[in-house]
């Protein structure tokens, strides 16, 4: 696994990856926002009286999610230190208490 990582951080596939995945949550979204607006603007035309089917968009919302939660945990175990870094210079600096 650490083999596997190396290459993902040195030959930037790693990065590419993520950015790839979290593209495809943001589609995915933006899909499921017009949704519902081209639905409504379809029926606006004709005369029935149907509701929005709210339960056929659970898949698409369901596999954003897990878009973005598998980008989140990639670039978790990709950059562990780079991220504990910022941790620590986000921490204020603590003054010693004079005896």
């Amino acid at each position: 696994m650490k083999r596997i990582r190396e290459i993902f951080l040195t030959q930037y596939i790693g990065a590419i990856v993520i950015g790839m995945l979290v593209v495809q949550g943001l589609a995915g979204l933006i899909s499921l926002l017009v949704q519902p607006i081209v639905w409504y603007q379809q029926r606006s035309s004709h005369s029935s009286f149907e509701t929005f089917p709210w339960g056929n968009m659970l898949p698409a919302l369901v596999s954003i999610g897990l878009y973005f939660v598998a980008s989140y945990l990639f670039l978790a175990w990709l950059y562990p230190a780079e991220r504990e870094a910022q941790v620590e210079q986000e921490k204020p600096l603590e003054k010693p208490e004079d005896e």
